[in-house]
């Protein structure tokens, strides 16, 4: 099971504020998933290579691209689904205070 302080310190990168009750609904769910995680690390597949080989993409199987901006076709239908916009950019709250 997850300390406490696991589940803060996930809910504070997630930017969460979490009641007591979450926390210990969290230690055990949590706890819960990263136990299978444990269980399937220790799975051999078929080739008899653990699991957690399979859970990553092999880097000769992804396909390369020129990193390069495209222009949307049509920027108004884009900006029609942001909660907030101006000058035709999406706007978010801001996540960092100024002192960080």
């Amino acid at each position: 099971m997850l300390s406490k302080e696991d589940v803060l310190r996930i809910a504070q990168l997630a930017r969460l504020e979490l009641t007591s009750e979450e926390i210990g609904r969290y230690q055990r769910d949590l706890g819960r998933v990263f136990e299978h995680m444990r269980e399937l690390d220790s799975v051999v597949t078929e080739a008899g290579a653990p699991n957690s080989v399979v859970r990553h993409v092999p880097k000769d199987s992804v396909a390369f691209r020129e990193d390069k901006p495209l222009t949307f076709a049509n920027v108004a239908v884009l900006m029609a689904n942001a909660p907030d916009s101006a000058d035709g950019c999406f706007r978010l709250p801001a996540i960092l205070d100024g002192d960080e």
